[in-house]
């Protein structure tokens, strides 16, 4: 029987690959295009590039794991059946039981790689990517060149009369949003200083005026700082708490239950796909195409609407439902048919 396995799994792999490669690259290449569409905003780099698609690596490969692996087992025991191999490995021994078991350890490596997967890299990936992400958004802000005007720091508008490498001079710094209070800063170097999501503008050898409506008062400076803080606040959390708030947090319960669904669902449909994909050539066509299509949908159909309204309770009663109909699909029909 262990020949049997191996003839059978290679079969498998080999129709995994073929499907897993074109997903993946379709998949990749949105990506790609989503990447590309965002370095028109920031300025990225080739190693910036990859850094960014490594971030989203973990996202291809839970969507395509999954929906490989359904149309990979649909289309190796179809063919199989087809070219009348897997009738002779019925009548040397081999039953739909044993058939099921030997499906049943590849999904679940792949069930146990999606749960990695989605309940903990892809939540570190996303948080690298937001905070990645601000970092250069923050920095695209902060690329102020010289002899122009409307450019923004902070609350002040700021003028640059030359720029050298990373030092700025004759720097005019004012304020225009406040009609009551109106500031004029003049230094004449300047250089930007970043700490985390904290930008400082540090400026040196300069005035200060501050023009209120009854009184202008006036400062000189051998050093000044001026902050800009980040306006957009990064989600980091998830690096310290996990999922520990699943119990409080009704979209973090959500994305949980839909994660291990989707992760779960290759081990949930497994006898389905065994139940029409093994054919008797002579007298029943193939529904490969089908029978993969029916699944992914109503499988992502169901991952829906745990995503918007998820619970552990839904989430019992939906796996439930896919494994009682596995069993009663291949009880009734592939147990039935050899």
């Amino acid at each position: 029987m262990g020949r049997v396995r191996g003839f059978i799994l290679s079969h498998l792999g080999k129709q995994y690959l073929l499907i897993f490669l074109p997903f993946f690259s379709i998949l990749s290449i949105v990506y790609i295009i989503r990447i590309s569409i965002l370095s028109q905003k920031i300025s990225l780099n080739a190693g910036e590039f990859l850094t960014l698609f490594g971030f989203f690596l973990p996202d291809i490969l839970f969507y395509t794991l999954p929906l490989s692996f359904i149309a990979a087992v649909t289309v190796t025991l179809t063919k199989l059946s087809e070219d009348n191999e897997l009738i002779a490995l019925f009548s040397f021994g081999l039953t739909p039981t044993r058939l099921l078991r030997i499906f049943t350890l590849p999904a679940l490596l792949f069930a146990s790689l999606m749960l990695i997967l989605s309940l903990h890299t892809i939540p570190q990936s996303t948080t690298a990517y937001t905070l990645f992400k601000s970092k250069k958004t923050d920095e695209a802000r902060l690329n102020i060149a010289p002899n122009r005007l409307g450019q923004k720091f902070g609350d002040y508008i700021i003028f640059l009369g030359d720029k050298q490498g990373e030092d700025y001079h004759d720097i005019v710094l004012f304020t225009t949003d406040d009609k009551e209070k109106q500031v004029l800063i003049i230094a004449n170097k300047g250089e930007i200083e970043h700490n985390n999501s904290q930008f400082s503008l540090n400026l040196y050898q300069g005035t200060g005026d501050t023009f209120l409506p009854n009184r202008v008062e006036s400062i000189s400076y051998t050093q000044l700082r001026i902050y800009n803080y980040a306006r957009h606040a990064v989600n980091t959390t998830w690096l310290n708490r996990g999922w520990s708030h699943i119990g409080t947090s009704r979209s973090d319960m959500a994305l949980f239950v839909y994660n291990i669904f989707l992760s779960l669902s290759p081990l949930l449909v497994l006898g389905i796909l065994i139940a029409f994909s093994v054919i008797n050539p002579r007298y029943q066509k193939p529904r490969t195409y089908l029978v993969s299509f029916t699944m992914i949908v109503t499988i992502y159909l169901a991952a829906s609407l745990l995503r918007k309204e998820g619970t552990p309770l839904l989430l019992l009663a939906i796996s439930l439902f896919f494994l009682g109909s596995s069993i009663l699909f291949f009880s009734k029909k592939a147990k039935a048919d050899f």
